[in-house]
């Protein structure tokens, strides 16, 4: 597929990268980073955006190869269809249910108007403009990529929409990964930030295999979800990162501006 070619996807990711990095550079001068404790946090965002930015378009390239990825779509949804039972066929209609447009709606909504009752109002912002930016990026790329869904025969769920990407595996890599990114750079404990990620990647990889489940994707319509979707939450996660203010917690204007004078004996 000519709009999956690496040397197009690397422009628009080098683009993507001139564009978002002003406003990302902005927010930590305003937040206080020093530019030395800047540098990490946005070449740590941004690579991992521009290689799962990458990746997505290795899988969708793939599927116009003769011999590409796509060859293992067949068996794993003929491996899924002769696995189901009436036990898992409701599991997998539970996650779809979580996973889907109203569910992660609904959790984006909750999380972003908690954040701006509790005054975290810019973090609010980041975490409802990365929600409807996900929404957005599942709608364009279906109408551009415009794959058809598996054979009717073989679906649990009718739809009508184009398959590639899964929006459920999309949407949920991106609103549960808001959700625990929010916690876990609120809480102290370290094991508990391992459990929230651990549950949130947990419960994404789940929706995406409920999909398969159904038969209503491809293996590379999940796959390509969860990479454009994780280079997507890149980028919000390195703006949540750097609304944390000044590399721990405290702007470094205000450290800096706080200059202890001895008193005189």
């Amino acid at each position: 597929m000519w709009f999956a070619d690496l040397a197009l996807t690397a422009s628009v990711a080098v683009f993507l990268a001139v564009v978002l990095a002003w406003p990302l550079v902005r927010l930590a001068d305003r937040e206080g980073w020093s530019a030395s404790a800047v540098r990490p946090v946005l070449r740590t965002g941004s690579v991992t955006a521009a290689a799962l930015l990458l990746g997505q378009a290795v899988v969708v390239d793939a599927v116009a190869d003769e011999n590409g990825l796509h060859v293992a779509d067949a068996p794993t949804l003929a491996w899924f269809v002769a696995h189901r039972t009436e036990a898992l066929t409701a599991v997998a209609k539970a996650l779809a249910l979580l996973g889907g447009t109203v569910a992660m709606t609904v959790v984006a909504t909750v999380t972003a108007v908690t954040l701006w009752l509790r005054g975290r109002r810019p973090r609010a912002v980041v975490v409802a403009v990365t929600a409807f930016g996900g929404g957005l990026l599942v709608t364009g790329f279906k109408h551009l990529y415009a794959r058809d869904r598996p054979p009717v025969i073989d679906r649990l769920d009718e739809l009508t929409s184009h398959s590639l990407p899964s929006g459920h595996a999309l949407g949920s890599t991106v609103v549960l990964g808001l959700l625990a990114a929010v916690v876990a750079l609120h809480v102290r404990r370290r094991a508990a930030r391992a459990g929230v990620i651990a549950a949130a990647a947990v419960t994404v990889v789940a929706v995406g295999v409920s999909r398969l489940y159904l038969g209503v994707h491809w293996l590379t319509d999940v796959l390509t979800g969860w990479l454009l979707g994780g280079a997507w939450l890149a980028v919000a996660v390195t703006a949540l990162v750097l609304l944390r203010g000044g590399g721990r917690g405290q702007p470094v204007r205000s450290r800096t501006s706080q200059t202890t004078v001895s008193p005189r004996s």
